[in-house]
């Protein structure tokens, strides 16, 4: 575990060399006071005099606030370090998320990623902060004690040492399942988590099919499972700590009935004894505290390997080593032979797909759901890696493109508009860090929304709920697009983005796109005819290929099934314009 954990732990290895030092002298200071009382009782059994006593309780008064000084230093030394390697851990974790693959969230949960990132980041951190400090402040305590111990009396000494043999046992022993243990409750905390954040997310469905008391079962459900695996994981630690103070109270009856017999065959003093016993008092909490560090290591190990899964995670997207830079794309798009199949299941989705879209042009495509579509995209954006040499832009390799390039310079708008909890303006500005209000407000009024934003009170300073929830279906759809276009992007997609808007506000905001894009590329994925009838091009997809393709006029006269749906939506609109 530490061996991960290196990298950090050098960062501030002078913090870490000072929190030392500072507990090497709080623990060679706080072994003066018993050899000062050492000194105090014997003196007791010769003439007294006040002022000499005075002078032992000075000194004891002295060296106690020497070592509470330099123990604050140490705890506010390490524990600082432990928070700032948590702070860095945290950020790199977040910086590996934000790397990771659409098919990597595929396979894992939200919930359990939040657990990894908190409950499990929380457990390593007490590794770094108390289990550090604790584990050398036993390892110097032992070794300070010991010699003064020894220069006491080296049997009593050996005395003392007898149940150490079973202290190792137990911490072994007990160790390994309080590991199993402590594991089983993060990995059941994490289906909480999931349950929780899956159900929070989709409450309004919940409600509207009447499944709150379903729900509520199943959480009680999983929190029973929570709580057995937690009582599971307490009830070994809970009689850890009892067998701990057993063997050092054994420890101590020895010293005790030994110890008694040598004072009274005047093999130590009675100061002596009292100085040993004092030290041997000092061992019992490094002893015990080994246990509760033991109990910490543990379940620190079995957190790093989960958090492991997300730090040393490989992305499935990612730019190959030795990619040249690419600085700009001007948005010529060609599919030569691609055919395509999703890695986790195997299933062939797109089959040999012959297409070119020059620049400047707009393709439009249309068929049912799930015939290939939105797949096309998410390889044009490489959410998913095509195979080599199917997808060009600008007759380069999607491959050989670099990531950050290629993304920059495409506007991408999904069906499903995500919203973030934060302002109208700071959405709509999300990928530019400085832009003005005027563009702002253009980019709002070419999707049609300005006057929808200037009609709420706050106008563009208004918070939205989590995932733009006080907004309706065609409003968060307006503001995605309002974002996408103030990126100026030379590949403009629209993945069914314009479901939730009206047919008038649809024409509304296609002709201000079509004026906006001169000169660059667009695709446009609709269920609706009449939102492509004026693009340059027009494929129809079935079963993941391209069943008919050319320009509206030339679909029709085809009489295929382009012109079937193109005839029933107008029978259609018929019908609502009748109603």
């Amino acid at each position: 575990m530490l061996r991960q954990l290196l990298p950090y732990l050098n960062k501030y290895k002078t913090q870490l060399i000072l929190g030392a030092l500072f507990l090497l002298l709080s623990n060679g200071i706080s072994i003066i006071n018993p050899k000062i009382i050492q000194h105090a009782v014997d003196y007791l059994e010769d003439d007294v005099e006040i002022n000499q006593l005075l002078i032992y309780a000075g000194t004891v008064v002295t060296v106690s606030v020497l070592f509470g000084f330099f123990r604050f230093l140490t705890r506010r030394t390490i524990i600082v370090v432990s928070r700032l390697i948590e702070n860095d851990l945290r950020n790199d974790l977040f910086s590996q998320l934000q790397n990771q693959s659409d098919a990597f969230y595929q396979r894992n949960s939200t919930g359990d990623i939040m657990a990894r990132l908190t409950n499990d980041l929380n457990a390593v951190r007490s590794v770094l902060g108390p289990g550090l400090m604790y584990t050398f402040n036993t390892i110097t305590m032992f070794s300070f004690v010991l010699f003064m111990m020894i220069k006491i009396s080296p049997l009593l000494t050996l005395l003392a040492m007898i149940p150490a043999p079973a202290l190792a046992i137990v911490v072994n022993r007990v160790g390994h399942k309080i590991n199993k243990r402590f594991n089983d409750v993060q990995v059941q905390f994490s289906k909480i988590s999931t349950k929780a954040q899956e159900n929070l997310a989709g409450i309004r469905i919940v409600k509207s099919y009447v499944q709150e008391d379903s729900e509520t079962d199943s959480f009680n459900f999983l929190n029973k499972e929570y709580i057995r695996k937690n009582m599971n994981y307490v009830r070994v630690y809970a009689a850890f700590r009892p067998m701990m103070m057993l063997i050092v109270g054994v420890g101590i009856a020895i010293i005790l009935l030994f110890g008694g017999r040598m004072i009274t065959n005047g093999v130590i003093t009675l100061g002596e004894f009292v100085a040993f016993d004092l030290y041997l008092s000092m061992l019992v909490w490094p002893s015990i505290a080994l246990g509760w560090v033991m109990n910490i290591f543990y379940q620190g190990v079995a957190s790093m390997k989960r958090m492991e899964f997300i730090l040393f995670a490989e992305p499935d997207i990612k730019d190959a080593d030795n990619i040249i830079p690419i600085n700009k794309i001007n948005g010529s798009i060609s599919f030569k032979n691609l055919s395509f199949y999703y890695p986790n299941n195997g299933i062939n989705v797109l089959t040999n797909i012959n297409l070119k879209i020059e620049t400047g042009k707009i393709l439009a495509i249309v068929g049912k759901t799930g015939t290939g579509k939105s797949t096309l995209i998410k390889l044009i954006t490489r959410i998913y890696n095509p195979p080599e040499n199917s997808v060009f832009i600008d007759k380069t390799d999607i491959i050989d493109i670099p990531l950050k390039t290629l993304r920059n310079h495409i506007g991408y708008i999904p069906q499903e508009s995500f919203l973030f909890s934060d302002t109208i303006k700071e959405n709509i500005a999300f990928s530019q860090a400085d832009i003005s209000n005027e563009k702002i407000h253009w980019a709002a009024q070419m999707a049609e929304i300005h006057d929808s934003i200037m009609a709420f009170p706050d106008q563009y300073d208004t918070v939205l709920g989590e995932r733009g929830i006080n907004l309706s279906g065609g409003q968060k759809q307006r503001i995605a697009i309002a974002r996408a276009l103030i990126r100026d992007p030379n590949i403009l997609i629209l993945d069914d983005a314009l479901s939730a808007v009206d047919t008038i506000t649809e024409e509304l905001i296609l002709n201000n796109l079509r004026e906006i894009m001169k000169g660059k590329t667009c695709i446009w994925i609709s269920h609706r005819v009449s939102a492509i009838k004026y693009a340059d091009h027009i494929i129809m997809m079935d079963d993941g290929k391209i069943v008919e393709q050319g320009t509206h006029s030339e679909l029709l006269l085809m009489n295929g099934s382009y012109a079937q749906m193109y005839e029933k939506q107008q029978i259609e609109e018929s019908i609502d314009q009748v109603d």
